[in-house]
């Protein structure tokens, strides 16, 4: 096993300890809409690695919100769902004004006039761009991530992903 380590703005993977996960975690709710050009299942697809990643205790990240520089339990928002490990941690408000920002300008407004940190990158957030589409396959996803070759990530587990099942017969 050799170890690797990537760092981002606001994340790290480090590939530092064995896997102990091997399955991905399955998306047990509704599909969600798109966001930022990408689809429900590559959004769910980025979820999923991002989770597994988590789970096998390689991606890390302060409990510190992005936006608002808060120390509570946050979560990772994704920009680009085809490099979901490169995120942003953010509070629960923050995540959902986000994810609202054209639906409700003025609270996006507010928000960010009161709430987040001089110079913070949700500032320069452009509307959400729904007219364009952005591909991102499970192969696209896999292709651009940055684990060892070590890591057994199981690719027919990924939402959307085609099965072929033999026919079995007697």
């Amino acid at each position: 096993m050799e170890p690797a380590t990537h760092r981002f703005e606001f994340t790290t993977l480090a590939f530092d300890r064995p896997q102990t996960v091997f399955d991905l975690p399955r998306w047990k709710w509704p599909t969600i809409g798109p966001y930022n050009g990408f689809d429900g299942a590559a959004r769910i697809r980025a979820w999923q690695i991002v989770r597994f990643y988590e789970l096998n205790g390689w991606l890390r990240y302060q409990q510190v919100c992005s936006v608002t520089g808060r120390e509570e339990e946050v979560g990772l928002h994704q920009e680009d769902y085809a490099r979901p490990w490169d995120a942003y941690p953010v509070s629960r408000r923050a995540h959902l004004l986000i994810h609202t920002r054209e639906r409700y300008p003025h609270k996006w407004a507010a928000f960010l006039a009161d709430e987040a940190l001089p110079g913070a990158w949700a500032k320069m957030l452009a509307p959400a761009d729904t007219k364009v589409a952005r591909r991102c396959t499970d192969t696209d996803l896999l292709g651009l991530a940055p684990h060892p070759a070590w890591v057994d990530v199981p690719q027919t587990q990924l939402r959307g992903v085609r099965r072929s099942y033999a026919s079995v017969t007697d």
